[in-house]
């Protein structure tokens, strides 16, 4: 009988032993339990094995497992048990993986920060809300992890930790069964250490494209220039020219364009209605009967949504949905390439990093893949690559060419 699942959970759990005391990406594990669960799919012949035979994935606590406490990062719902499991990890259970335990995320998603380190510098932030889970794959104690965003918490921690992260098209994935900031902004998020790995958690997740045939990727790309006010470091602007030159040793046409004006000047402003208008929908509840244990900032997010009036809101989803049809129109037959983050990860005590280079393609839903490109100062740098709404397979495509996995058409 194999005893492989059961090998890699006990390696599992001695690794996190050794690394969580000082990484603390995990907020619980039960040990037992995985052991139990990669016990009877050691017993299981492999005609009946699934696709994700064994393969331990990390869970955002914002997604709900059944039997773990599921805490959205506020002492509001630290003792929170969910009976049930959320669409992706009932859909990734299915396929055989193994729920490896559930990850930290910053409170409410968006606010106060977890205590999870960069597993490249302690001192150095990994990143936004999904950190636990880039932190836990980035460091190798499970293979893949999900995360979400609603600004740019995949992109952010994936490119600071050194691993890749994807933010699928706007509803592309089943996000029910997990923590709600604000339905139109809100994405699934994956993080795995290679490309492999990452397209059979999508080939699961959403069966209706096959993810694992190869894609036909044409031989042009667009280069965009940074759009936002916050300086872009030489670690970035280094790295893009490098990915430029290889491109064109590969003979891509590649493009480099700044964005109009009409897409990009109210992007933030639209993004922070659409944010704290939905805030104030989905957790009012606990504003009004606990705000005392809330941080000022998930405070002020929900003051300042309860002040959005309903012809405001409207009007945010109005321009929200003429962003991202300019936007599909503008990379309808291509992939565009750019800055992950505006620099490597940095120190704790300046916060978790600048949101704007993830915060437009969250606002019109189109699919990024950030993946590590290269280091500077022995700290990762990604780039990300997007594409239209829909064309998710294509930021993989680019990805596995920059990485040297295959040749565009």
């Amino acid at each position: 009988m194999s005893k492989e699942c059961v090998l890699n959970v006990k390696n599992f759990i001695k690794r996190s032993g050794e690394l969580e005391p000082s990484l603390q990406a995990f907020t619980s594990i039960n040990s037992s339990q995985i052991l139990n669960e990669a016990e009877e799919l050691d017993k299981l012949k492999p005609s009946q094995r699934g696709a994700l035979h064994g393969l331990l994935v990390a869970v955002k606590e914002v997604y709900d497992v059944a039997g773990y406490n599921c805490g959205w990062g506020t002492p509001i719902h630290n003792k929170r048990v969910p009976q049930r499991d959320a669409a992706m990890v009932s859909q990734l259970r299915a396929a055989g993986a193994i729920i490896a335990g559930i990850t930290v995320s910053t409170e409410y998603a968006i606010s106060t920060t977890g205590p999870t380190t960069n597993p490249h510098d302690q001192e150095r932030t990994p990143g936004a809300s999904s950190q636990g889970s880039a932190a836990a794959v980035a460091a190798g104690l499970v293979p893949a992890a999900l995360g979400s965003q609603t600004i740019g918490s995949v992109i952010r921690p994936a490119a600071y930790c050194g691993c890749l992260g994807f933010k699928p098209s706007w509803g592309l994935f089943d996000v029910s069964g997990s923590m709600s900031l604000s339905k139109s902004i809100d994405h699934a998020g994956l993080f795995t250490r290679d490309i492999k790995t990452m397209l059979e958690l999508a080939n699961i997740l959403q069966p209706k494209y096959d993810w694992l045939e190869n894609y036909s990727l044409k031989s042009k790309a667009i280069m965009i220039e940074p759009w936002y006010e916050e300086k872009t470091d030489s670690s970035v602007i280094n790295t893009l020219n490098e990915v430029e030159k290889k491109l064109r040793h590969l003979n891509f046409t590649v493009d480099k364009i700044t964005l109009p004006s009409e897409i990009v000047k109210h992007e933030e402003e639209l993004v922070t209605t659409l944010l704290t208008a939905g805030m104030a929908h989905n957790h009012i509840g606990d504003f009004n009967q606990a705000k005392d244990q809330m941080s000022k900032r998930v405070c002020e997010f929900i003051t300042a949504g309860i002040k959005v009036s309903k012809e405001k809101y409207e009007s945010a989803l109005n321009e929200q949905k003429h962003i991202a049809t300019m936007l599909d129109k503008m990379f309808s037959d291509t992939v565009f390439i750019t800055a992950s983050t505006t620099g490597i990860a940095p120190l704790k005590q300046h916060g978790t990093g600048s949101r704007a280079p993830q915060r437009l393609w969250t606002l019109g839903g189109l699919p990024t893949l950030t993946i590590p490109y290269s280091t500077d100062k022995g700290l990762p740098v990604g780039v990300q690559i997007g594409a239209s709404r829909g064309a998710d397979q294509a930021t993989f495509a680019m990805a596995q060419m920059l990485m040297g996995s295959i040749i565009p058409n």
